[in-house]
């Protein structure tokens, strides 16, 4: 049998859910009077510094502070000011904008992994799950290839120590200055191989210094850019034993800097492989 709503009937019972779900069983002029609850964030107040400078305590504000409050943000506006110019051009810049700024944020350190695998687990996982290659201390077999295959531990196992790292084929033409932060805390790390990753500079060559400089023995950075100041980044990694670059051609600076490393590290090997010469002429790094 269908059941059926007289129309008070109806409006009474609507009426009734929308007052269970309201603030307390108070009706909206209640709620508009008292104004807008302070607001908290997992239970404590929200930090005062976090707000907008128009919200905050002792700021001065009018009538027209409702066109700040509700101000888009920068980006929108400047999206929308360039309709009227807007091109197919334009619309590819912006989605390989987009598809940076997305990698940045996909290679980032994330302490949550860290703090759920340990820093050794954490690396694995975030290598090879962009196919890089890893080895482990005491073995021969590198570790990689078809994510799918792999059954790494998904929390903190004793035991697990990572040795070397190959980041010849890292996805979307190598690794960032954001993913170097994942060899972090690799304290059996000695082998790293970064050939041909194009975003590797001098900053890139700075933070492997500082983290892995006191145990890497073998570095690759052929293919990736060199400058002076990233020899003199190299110049800080105390444990290391032999070097790979490119060979730096006719830049005087360059191969300055590096005779002067030679002379300081006798006992660091340095290697200069050829530069690849495409058929239009132009060098390929």
């Amino acid at each position: 049998m269908a059941l059926t709503f007289k129309p008070n009937k109806l409006c009474r019972f609507t009426y009734n859910i929308c007052r269970r779900y309201s603030d307390e069983n108070k009706s909206y002029y209640q709620i508009h009077e008292e104004g807008p609850k302070p607001r908290e964030v997992y239970g404590q107040p929200y930090p005062e510094w976090r707000k907008p400078w128009i919200r905050r305590q002792g700021e001065w504000t009018s009538k027209l502070s409702v066109f700040v409050e509700k101000n888009p943000s920068p980006d929108i506006m400047y999206t929308l000011s360039k309709i009227p110019d807007m091109n197919w051009q334009t619309v590819k810049d912006w989605w390989s904008d987009m598809k940076e700024i997305q990698e940045i944020v996909n290679q980032k350190y994330l302490p949550e992994r860290v703090a759920m695998l340990g820093s050794n687990l954490a690396a694995m996982h975030f290598f090879t799950y962009r196919q890089a290659y890893v080895r482990l201390k005491d073995s021969s077999e590198w570790l990689g290839g078809d994510i799918t295959k792999l059954n790494f531990p998904d929390h903190y196992e004793d035991g697990y120590f990572v040795e070397a790292v190959d980041c010849t084929n890292f996805h979307h033409n190598g690794i960032r200055y954001e993913g170097l932060q994942n060899l972090m805390n690799l304290n059996f790390l000695k082998w790293l191989s970064l050939k041909n990753n194009k975003h590797i500079d001098v900053w890139c060559m700075d933070r492997i210094a500082g983290q892995n400089g006191k145990s890497l023995e073998y570095l690759d950075i052929s293919g990736c850019k060199l400058c002076v100041g990233s020899i003199f980044a190299i110049a800080r990694m105390s444990a290391l034993k032999y070097l790979i670059i490119t060979d730096p051609g006719d830049d005087m600076n360059v191969q300055t800097a590096l005779s002067m490393l030679e002379q300081e590290r006798p006992n660091l090997l340095i290697k200069a492989e050829d530069r690849i010469i495409e058929d239009t002429g132009n060098i390929k790094k």
